[in-house]
């Protein structure tokens, strides 16, 4: 029970909002940029946008969302911006068929606001399933970025 409380306390304050700056959330765990059956790759970068290229090279169905965050490096180590804004994100879901590519991306700055210049990640979830819809696996990965 008490791990329950705490997994749900957690939760509460990681996707709670309503912040004042672009401050550090804390360093962030490490993640992986690309796996064998799931890539992605940096299309486009600004201040204000990025876009992505996900590709699924294995024999099942990837999904995602809309949902990312930002990551700043700083000394070496990796902080989560935190967002100008509370976050906001469309719930929907995207199903990436087996063996397949798509194109995504966002206005950062919506809620990030515009990103000064240095080296940042963003942050992406999916989950692979079996045949049948099951989610077989949670995988997060990263894509690289430079700003000025």
């Amino acid at each position: 029970m008490k791990r329950i409380f705490a997994i749900i306390l957690a939760a509460v304050f990681l996707f709670s909002g309503c912040n004042s700056g672009n401050r550090s959330l804390g360093i962030s765990e490490e993640i992986i940029t690309d796996t064998e059956i799931l890539k992605i790759k940096l299309i486009e970068a600004t201040s204000e946008k990025i876009a992505l290229e996900i590709k699924n090279e294995s024999k099942n169905e990837i999904g995602y969302d809309e949902f990312y965050t930002i990551e700043f490096e700083e000394e070496g180590e990796w902080h989560r911006l935190e967002p100008k804004k509370e976050e906001t994100f469309i719930e929907v879901a995207y199903v990436l068929e087996k063996e397949n590519s798509c194109t995504w991306g966002d206005n950062i700055s919506r809620i990030y606001g515009k990103l000064p210049e240095g080296r940042y990640r963003i942050v992406k979830h999916f989950s692979i399933y079996e045949k049948g819809g099951a989610e077989a696996e949670r995988i997060t990965l990263a894509q690289q970025f430079i700003i000025g």
